[in-house]
């Protein structure tokens, strides 16, 4: 189930919207004006953080021995 980001064509609103089905997408309307001239959004990618070292530019974390 993904989470798409729209804006608002009348009121230049953002805000993201939970899409079930694809039928769904018909529906989705500005929270604030409630228009549904609204347009999808190319999403920044998420960050996936784990551990003190992310972000250190050192290699990934490994998963254990293979085999």
């Amino acid at each position: 189930m993904p989470i798409y980001e729209y804006a608002c064509e009348g009121c230049g609103k953002d805000f993201e919207e939970l899409i079930v089905r694809r039928a769904d997408e018909a529906e989705v309307a500005c929270p604030a004006c409630r228009s549904r001239q609204v347009s999808r959004r190319m999403s920044r990618p998420a960050a996936t953080r784990t551990g003190a070292a992310s972000g250190a530019g050192g290699p990934p974390p490994r998963c254990g021995p293979v085999g």
